[in-house]
């Protein structure tokens, strides 16, 4: 059996091994999903599910395994390779987020079997997807720094991100100049309305405004995240 020779390699090697792993982690979203999307509920109400949906595997899973492989020294042992704290972080967050890509992937697809009409809003829809997972793990790996178990950091996570998809207009509609200008500056804005998009629903800009708007956050998550290595990989 080869041995992995990158982060990427391993984590790919870890996601395919564990099988009953991964037909958990490809059907949990899928199951949650399913009623959104098929069934008669309200465009809105769907779209803030899958919303949050996204951005909690993102999150809560990175903010979990990374605490795990900081309490069983793994994070120490990264810090001999011969690569930059940088570049180390956004290949091993870079890596998850794949992965937590391939996780949502189900529901991307359930998405345009029900509605095959709004593929306008699909490059959107993609790029949005991303650019939350890959913030999201960003929020998990800052999380995992101050917290003692895995079960710790997930109350680090939720805190902070709850506020931030409120201000978002995730929950409730943002009325008003100010407040339509605010939710601009969050990554969850642009992916909720590619999904309220997708889901022939209403939104409120274009789908190629939304897509600038998740690639603009895809960028700057990944140079965020080379900034961050640091104090995320040599943290106690």
């Amino acid at each position: 059996m080869m041995l992995p020779a990158t982060i990427w390699q391993r984590e790919a090697i870890e996601f395919a091994q564990r099988r009953r792993a991964l037909v958990i982690k490809l059907a949990f979203p899928l199951l949650i999903a399913i009623p959104l999307v098929l069934s008669g509920a309200p465009v809105i109400y769907a779209a803030m599910g899958i919303t949050m949906l996204i951005t909690i595997i993102g999150s809560i899973g990175a903010g979990a395994v990374l605490t795990r492989d900081r309490q069983s020294g793994l994070t120490l042992r990264y810090r001999t390779l011969p690569v930059t704290p940088g570049r180390l972080l956004l290949e091993r967050l870079g890596s998850n987020a794949a992965i937590d890509f391939l996780q949502v992937l189900p529901i991307l697809l359930l998405i345009w079997l029900r509605h095959p009409g709004t593929v306008a809003w699909w490059p959107a829809l993609v790029m949005g997807t991303a650019a939350v997972l890959l913030i999201g793990n960003l929020l998990g790996a800052v999380a995992s720094t101050v917290s003692d178990s895995p079960g710790e950091v997930m109350l680090y996570v939720v805190i902070p991100l709850l506020p931030l998809l409120f201000i978002a207009g995730v929950f409730t509609p943002a009325t008003g100049p100010i407040w339509l200008a605010v939710t601009r500056l969050m990554p969850f804005s642009y992916l909720h309305e590619a999904v309220l998009g997708a889901l022939a629903g209403s939104p409120t800009i274009l789908p190629w405004e939304a897509l600038l708007g998740a690639f603009g956050f895809l960028v700057g998550a990944a140079g965020l995240t080379g900034r961050l290595g640091r104090r995320v990989l040599e943290a106690e």
